[in-house]
């Protein structure tokens, strides 16, 4: 048994020593389905990248649930929140929107809408830490978006949470209450403690009460037989206690906050609002997965609406950029910004206004592969989806969303 203990001990204490702190939030562990049909996170700012503690952190951007969500997994229809994800208590949110409306609760959502998006963060500890806008679907979980890092200076004594109440009374949400917590915590420790030590002091214990049980059960007796008179009356002691300091401390609480107001569970109602009327119209045709080559390629068609010619300049899924260099140039903010600089190659150059043409994609980089997004070939449906973005001569842009089947190629 003793050697058992010391093993346990040991790995126990090598997790503590060796264990680093983590840098990311395990998005590349969902699935690629899930990343690719959800939600479609684009045109997002985080700034400024450098800031000091007390400082405000702006995220920005604009999301579109998308048409081809899986069927098997809760939408955007039901109950959504927006918020944002980092390692820890680094910041404190303080404020928040969808399309200008306060998203302090939560909301609904449509399928193949556009929303801008905004975060207003307060830095709280110094540190650099990899942020991410994040989208709480009921039922499905959370939607990640892309992460940029963010340096903070400055030390933890410098931040102040305070807010002022209904009644004029200003507190730090930091300490407010924190003896208060602790009281309760001692008094519920020391109940259990308490339970605990009655119980563990008896003889026999565990194994061989349980055996008594099984015994006396076998025997037709009942399991509380084994319980002896002061059993009973010490149980029944400690149910009496428990219920009386839970009155206590209700009359107490509500003697020092005669008025409160309960947290709020209602639902934000957002407009309705049409689909994004696009001008230039995508069909897929077919989609294919080259695995040897980390190639994915899809033919479109594509008519263009637009009085001036345009050009495809990015593809974007799964917050992984795309980018046609002969279109434009764009490089990472950073090392975990998931941009293929020069990712995107197209076959059908220019689309002349009010031409329909042929065009055929090749997405090929290696973070097909390091963002584990080759397991859409397992995927029973094989559906993929994304945002093609296009770029005309007068710089006008239309994003659109594309999806459909896909067929992997291990040739």
């Amino acid at each position: 048994m003793k050697p058992m203990i010391g093993r346990a001990f040991g790995v126990f204490a090598f997790a503590l020593l060796f264990t680093g702190s983590a840098l990311a939030h395990g998005e590349r562990a969902q699935q690629a389905n899930l990343r690719m049909r959800t939600v479609n996170w684009y045109d997002m700012q985080i700034s400024p990248a450098n800031a000091v503690v007390g400082d405000e952190v702006t995220i920005s951007g604009r999301l579109r649930p998308s048409r081809y969500w899986p069927e098997h997994i809760p939408g955007v229809g039901g109950r959504v929140f927006l918020n944002v994800g980092t390692s820890g208590p680094n910041f404190i949110r303080k404020a928040s929107n969808i399309d200008g409306i306060s998203m302090v609760q939560s909301t609904a959502l449509e399928l193949g809408r556009d929303y801008s998006f905004g975060i207003t963060l307060v830095a709280r500890k110094p540190g650099r830490f990899h942020v991410h806008p994040i989208l709480s679907v009921e039922g499905a979980g959370t939607m990640v978006g892309p992460g940029r890092w963010v340096e903070i200076g400055g030390s933890s004594a410098d931040f102040v949470n305070e807010v002022e109440t209904m009644f004029g009374r200003k507190i730090n949400l930091e300490t407010f209450n924190l003896g208060v917590i602790g009281v309760w915590h001692a008094i519920w420790f020391l109940i259990g403690g308490a339970w605990l030590f009655y119980w563990l002091r008896k003889r026999p214990l565990l194994i061989a009460r349980s055996r008594a049980v099984a015994e006396a059960e076998n025997e037709g007796r009942s399991a509380d037989d084994i319980l002896t008179p002061r059993d009973r009356q010490v149980a029944i002691g400690f149910v009496v206690v428990t219920f009386a300091i839970v009155a206590a401390g209700y009359q107490w609480a509500e003697s020092r906050h005669p008025v409160t107001t309960p947290l709020r569970t209602a639902k934000v109602i957002m407009p309705k609002k049409p689909e994004p009327e696009s001008r230039v119209g995508v069909t897929l045709n077919e989609a294919k997965y080259r695995i040897p080559g980390r190639s994915f390629q899809m033919l479109l068609t594509v008519e263009n609406r637009l009085d001036t010619p345009v050009r495809i300049s990015e593809f974007s899924t799964a917050n992984l950029r795309f980018i046609n260099p002969a279109v434009q140039s764009l490089s990472p903010i950073d090392s975990h910004d998931l941009v293929a600089a020069e990712g995107l190659r197209v076959e059908g150059g220019t689309i002349a206004p009010g031409a329909t043409q042929t065009v055929k994609v090749y997405a090929e980089d290696a973070l097909w592969e390091t963002q584990r997004l080759t397991q859409m070939i397992n995927d029973p449906d094989s559906v993929i989806a994304g945002l093609l973005f296009f770029q005309g001569d007068n710089g006008a842009r239309e994003v659109v969303e594309v999806g459909g089947s896909m067929l992997p190629v291990f040739n």
